[in-house]
């Protein structure tokens, strides 16, 4: 018994180490910012703190608290994409550690090292540790906070926990926008354990924390999420994030979204219902057990869903990235109660632990491994700047596409080209690519062109690329074209004064 403690231990930390190898790797790819990160990149580095309470540019949004700390790190160390980037890598790790601690105490045997596999080799756990935005903090802060609700759902709480659990909660607010839906779960099932057990002094201290983070949530709300509530373009941009009200407006939205889902969420495109199975059965199983903590867990999943029913929050892509840890609990969980269920049978329990574990890991671990390998370089704006400010001449002119303007803003001191004016498209010409030749008309005439993309625009067989390169080659003269191979960055040289 001893040595089976030893060598789940060493197993434990086994796949730590791969989690945190992983996470390095990308962080350490030296990839350039893409579209996204450099419109919160140029709010950080060009706002004080109380500038980043207001509004944002490019229509972005991100917790008060995310943004502050992404400030001062700047302040101290620059505007590097490494630097930009470490408070997110610190939080993928963080989360990896927190999601090991939380899962050896839910589960035991095949149910911890299976779950514990699953977020440590998770595709997009590990991309968005290594991306300058909020969505690893996120998935860290839900950890982190039910981590600290976990003793009190044990039935082993004092008034210690719950005001750990209080404070944790008001300083969460300030850093992860669904940690409301976390807190909000965590506290109605608190609440419903309370009452089961006549525990009123717990359940009156409940009632006060949940008063304070109602406070906490109100202060937020006045300075910045009313902001985000009132942005119609982010509602738009996430639209299909939202779950249809009623329902049955579009039933066909559920198993496509669904799909994608699981697909980003776990990199499983095989059989994805199965993974629903796997789920439902897991949650039945950790409630047979731990009722209050599964109640949670439920009720956090619920109110998320209803937040986007409502369309306050889209539970979809890189918004849901919070959601994985419950899942890989559950998931965790049904291995568990399968393998304890033919635990007398040890081959049938041995067989099927490995086939169904490895029907949840082999496409993540996959296309981790392959990242690994080859790590992502999405829209590598870099080469493409040095390529241009090495050939770039006094009278050179330039057009720069809406998307890649940000990168281009961003990256453009570092190559001696902050000085420059350029042409651009906006975003409300893409419904009408007639206007986007208008945005090239002022540089008709000129001898020396550039044109740059990168995150081109692509919808309804529309390609925002294709069309202004046809435009500009039946107006003008490409005279180069330049690609930087596997960097979604486009750069051509035109003559346009025939």
């Amino acid at each position: 018994m001893t040595h089976l403690k030893k060598l789940t231990f060493s197993w434990d930390w086994t796949l730590l180490l791969i989690g945190a190898a992983l996470r390095l790797r990308q962080y350490l790819s030296g990839r350039s910012l893409w579209a996204d990160e450099a419109m919160l990149a140029l709010n950080i580095v060009n706002r004080d703190f109380m500038g980043l309470l207001k509004p944002l540019d490019y229509d972005q949004g991100a917790p008060i608290g995310f943004l502050w700390v992404m400030k001062s790190i700047n302040l101290i160390l620059g505007r590097t994409e490494l630097v930009l980037r470490l408070f997110p890598f610190a939080a993928g790790i963080l989360s990896l550690y927190l999601f090991y601690l939380l899962i050896r105490k839910i589960t035991d045997r095949a149910g911890t090292l299976t779950a514990l596999a699953l977020f440590a080799v998770n595709p997009s756990i590990i991309y968005y540790s290594s991306e300058s935005k909020q969505y690893i903090v996120d998935v860290a802060i839900a950890l982190g906070l039910l981590a600290l609700a976990y003793p009190v759902f044990s039935a082993r709480e004092n008034k210690q926990d719950l005001i750990r659990l209080g404070v944790g909660g008001i300083i969460a607010l300030w850093f992860s926008h669904p940690a409301l839906f976390v807190l909000a779960g965590m506290g109605v099932a608190l609440v419903v354990q309370f009452l089961q057990k006549r525990e009123y002094t717990s359940l009156r201290t409940m009632v006060i924390i949940a008063l304070l983070w109602l406070a906490d949530l109100g202060a937020l709300y006045f300075i910045s999420l009313r902001h985000l509530s009132r942005n119609e373009y982010l509602a738009t941009y996430w639209e299909a994030g939202f779950i249809p009200m009623p329902p049955w407006s579009n039933p066909g939205w559920f198993p496509v979204s669904y799909g994608e889902n699981v697909q980003f969420q776990f990199g499983i495109q095989i059989l994805p219902f199965l993974v629903l199975i796997f789920l439902v059965m897991g949650w039945v199983l950790l409630y047979r057990e731990k009722q209050s903590f599964a109640l949670a867990i439920a009720l956090i999943v619920v109110i998320s869903f209803t937040a986007s029913a409502l369309r306050y929050y889209p539970v979809s892509g890189r918004l849901s990235l919070f959601l994985i840890p419950l899942w890989c609990i559950l998931l965790g969980a049904a291995i568990d109660g399968i393998q304890r269920t033919l635990a007398s049978r040890k081959f049938i329990s041995t067989a099927s632990a490995i086939l169904l574990g490895g029907y949840l890991l082999i496409a993540p671990a996959i296309v981790s491994l392959e990242n690994f390998i080859s790590p992502k370089y999405y829209e590598h704006i870099r080469p493409t700047m040095s390529y241009l400010s090495e050939s770039w001449k006094e009278d050179d002119v330039i057009f720069v596409s809406f998307w890649a303007e940000p990168a281009f803003r961003f990256y453009a001191p570092f190559y001696g080209l902050e000085g420059i004016e350029f042409e651009s498209s906006e975003y409300e010409d893409y419904p009408d690519p007639q206007k986007l030749k208008s945005r090239i008309e002022p540089l008709l005439g000129q001898k020396r062109v550039w044109v740059l993309f990168s995150h081109v625009y692509e919808e309804a067989g529309f390609n925002e690329r294709d069309f202004l390169v046809s435009y500009l080659n039946e107006v003008g003269e490409q005279r180069r074209e330049i690609l930087k191979p596997g960097t979604s960055v486009y750069l051509f040289f035109y003559d346009l004064s025939r």
